[in-house]
């Protein structure tokens, strides 16, 4: 009986203190989003989270995916709530929750709160009002001959079932193991795959006439295993490519490259045209206006896994790139391309893990096209040359970006600015927040460098500007936490980096060479010897504040 008045006591005085907090705190400054979690005032009012969405064909006929953004000062959120139609559909700790067991052809009344350690719950943020898809009519490839024996070469009957595909329609590739060589998307379509779509290994199969970047190459690459794909920018719309199920590009690795190696088809490609270069992507995605990939686990492509060029309105949730022994196999590649959210996916990968482009050169910045209002949260990356990478392709500019909530666990490095003096553009107006990066296996965690050389016609210097770095955790590292080298003519300006700790840095804590007008507020920097290397004669308008050990 004691016992349990105790706990009744205790519970009682946690309540009392959650309400008392929280009365108290009614008109205080809300906290600086900058600061740690662990220093913020306790049960401050809770902002309601902003920008609540669908992201692009991120529904169907029984399911809406709503993504949302930290409120302005999210330092005393632990959780959000997500609500349909006024009743709760459920509780998470991330940025976007899949509601499922919809009606079709529905509207449902989707908001989202925040809630703090107590419990208490804000306002809901904006509403969003979407409808379901109408029910898909289902083009299951087997009804098309399809075999799924994974001896049986498809690429006809799959493609019948994608060239019958009714406005809307699904084409089904249900569980089995299909082999196929390349597959030409429509609008208006998803392709589903419960079971495994394998890749044939014979380059044959595989249309050498992709142009997915006309300065990329001096001639044409192979096509993809999936393709949507069209010259004539936004001429295909509203693609979908998920499900539950696998794409396998193909034999395992054979040979040996730098490392890593090609897979059999890989291999066959590169031989028969005389380029290591022109080896296909698996997912090849050119000049589309609206694409979702989700769900899916990827292994074996030729070269990059997932590659997005010229096309706007994309969503890629919840896939598995596992590709870290296949020679150049970046996760994805988003290249001059605008308004895209990557999410909910993990990348363990032989090249880039995320990775954004916007063209290489003089031809990159003549053409114009930046890599432009790009989102990625709550992902996860493993091995690779880098979590989340931007360049060294960065003529047109890569701009407007934000990254959070990601753990990057055993990449070459973290976060990655890459460009050179001849790459042209750079990187801008870029957020990165609230990351792990831990166990870098061979270089920095946060790493500016212009070192990186171009084989085209110089588009000018490439340069990083405009961004800001905070709330990063950086352990067990091979070189340094923070790492900036820019160009002595066009130095890196307005890099403002905040509440970083760094353990470790067989190297040093923190290097900086040409680098302007920048500040560092709250680094705290253990194991690294020396602390810090500054270049005076190459720096200018450096702000330290708030710094263990001070520079």
């Amino acid at each position: 009986m004691k016992k349990g008045i105790s706990l009744s006591v205790i519970a009682l005085f946690i309540w009392l203190g959650c309400t008392a907090s929280q009365k108290q705190d009614q008109n205080a400054i809300p906290s600086d989003s900058n600061a740690p979690k662990a220093n913020a005032v306790k049960n401050a009012p809770v902002a309601p989270p902003q920008q609540t969405m669908v992201p692009p064909m991120a529904y169907d006929d029984s399911s809406i995916i709503v993504i949302w953004n930290k409120p302005a000062d999210y330092s005393n959120v632990v959780s959000y709530k997500v609500y349909q139609n006024g009743s709760l559909a459920g509780t998470t700790k991330n940025l976007f929750y899949n509601i499922t067991d919809l009606e079709a052809n529905s509207p449902y009344s989707l908001t989202v709160k925040a809630v703090d350690a107590c419990g208490i719950e804000s306002d809901p943020g904006n509403k969003v009002i979407q409808s379901t898809a109408p029910a898909m009519k289902v083009f299951d490839v087997t009804k098309y001959g399809a075999v799924g024996d994974g001896n049986t070469l498809n690429t006809a009957a799959i493609q019948k079932a994608i060239d019958e595909c009714t406005k809307g329609g699904k084409v089904l590739i249900p569980a089995g193991t299909f082999l196929s060589g390349a597959l030409f998307l429509k609008s208006d379509m998803t392709l589903q795959l419960n079971g495994t779509l394998r890749g044939s290994d014979d380059a044959n199969q595989y249309p050498m006439t992709s142009k997915r970047l006309s300065y990329y190459l001096s001639g044409n690459g192979y096509m993809g295993l999936i393709n949507a794909y069209t010259e004539k920018y936004g001429s295909i719309t509203n693609v979908r490519i998920c499900g539950s199920g696998i794409i396998n590009g193909g034999s395992d690795t054979v040979g040996s490259l730098t490392g890593h190696k090609n897979t059999k088809l890989g291999e066959s490609q590169a031989a028969k045209s005389g380029n290591d270069s022109r080896r296909g992507d698996m997912i090849t995605v050119k000049g589309v206006n609206g694409l979702y990939l989700g769900g899916l686990k990827l292994v074996n492509p030729a070269m990059h896994v997932i590659y997005i060029s010229f096309s706007k309105n994309i969503t890629v949730n919840g896939i598995n790139a596992d590709t870290y022994d296949i020679h150049n196999a970046d996760g994805i590649d988003l290249a001059t391309s605008d308004t895209a959210y990557i999410f909910n996916s993990t990348f363990d990968t032989g090249d880039d893990c995320i990775n954004f482009n916007a063209g290489v050169g003089a031809d990159g910045v003549k053409e114009n096209f930046p890599d432009n209002n790009i989102r990625v949260f709550n992902c996860v990356a493993k091995r690779g040359h880098g979590g989340v990478v931007f360049g060294s392709f960065t003529g047109a500019w890569i701009q407007n970006v934000l990254v959070e909530d990601c753990v990057f666990d055993g990449t070459d490095i973290g976060l990655r600015f890459k460009t050179g003096e001849k790459q042209g553009g750079g990187a801008r107006n870029v957020l990165a927040r609230d990351i792990v990066i831990k166990n870098i296996a061979k270089n920095s965690a946060i790493f500016f460098d212009s070192s990186y050389s171009c084989e085209y016609p110089s588009g000018g210097p490439g340069q990083f500007k405009d961004i800001t770095v905070k709330n990063i955790t950086c352990e067990n590292l091979k070189k340094y936490g923070i790492f900036i080298s820019g160009l002595p003519a066009t130095p890196h300006t307005n890099i403002n980096i905040s509440n970083v700790s760094i353990n470790g840095g067989m190297v040093g804590g923190a290097y900086i060479k040409c680098c302007t007008n920048s500040t560092f507020d709250t680094i705290n920097i253990k194991n690294s010897t020396p602390v810090w290397k500054i270049d005076p004669n190459t720096t200018s308008g450096l702000k330290f504040t708030n710094c263990n050990p001070a520079p």
